[in-house]
């Protein structure tokens, strides 16, 4: 299916057409956009409060730096409770390159946008021996929150190309 159309808009995520999000849901049938309704009361309350003019659940930016809009979502399925984070890459058409299940916490979740530039290190209640040291990614990344439980980075790596995660809060 050619989404080409979606990876040259510039428009905020708040401001997505519903005709471009059911583009990217034909891939995921039986799937919709997770809701502000079915996150958790204190969830809800900061998204109001903190986020007011963002989908929580959408960030549309350039992840893997060349030049085209790609997408992160949040998306449940219709008949179960099944949640997951999904990222997809523009080139010329929407491919997914990135799945993530957050049944258990899809109440709590929500997405924003890192920018360019930012450092991102593993959080301190993790031994980081382990893991990598901190970092600076070349493009934009995706911050998703499970409220008042752990904050992740994912990022694309240009080198072995592919989406990078970093736990960045707990």
């Amino acid at each position: 299916m050619a989404l080409t159309h979606l990876c040259c808009l510039a428009a905020p995520a708040a401001n997505e057409s519903s005709n471009d999000i059911d583009a990217i849901l034909k891939l995921f049938p039986g799937y919709h956009v997770l809701t502000l309704a079915e996150r958790d009361a204190e969830t809800q309350a900061f998204i109001h409060q903190h986020l007011p003019k963002q989908n929580p659940s959408i960030v549309h930016t350039d992840l893997d730096s060349d030049r085209h809009l790609d997408y992160a979502l949040l998306l449940k399925q219709d008949k179960s409770q099944t949640a997951k984070l999904v990222v997809l890459l523009c080139p010329a058409d929407c491919e997914k390159t990135y799945e993530l299940d957050i049944t258990g916490y899809a109440a709590l979740t929500y997405l924003r946008p890192v920018p360019i530039g930012s450092r991102v290190s593993q959080t301190d209640a993790i031994d980081t021996k382990n893991y990598p040291s901190p970092a600076t990614p070349r493009s934009h990344g995706i911050e998703v929150t499970y409220f008042e439980k752990a904050k992740m980075v994912y990022y694309w790596n240009k080198k072995q190309k592919r989406i990078e995660a970093v736990q960045t809060g707990d």
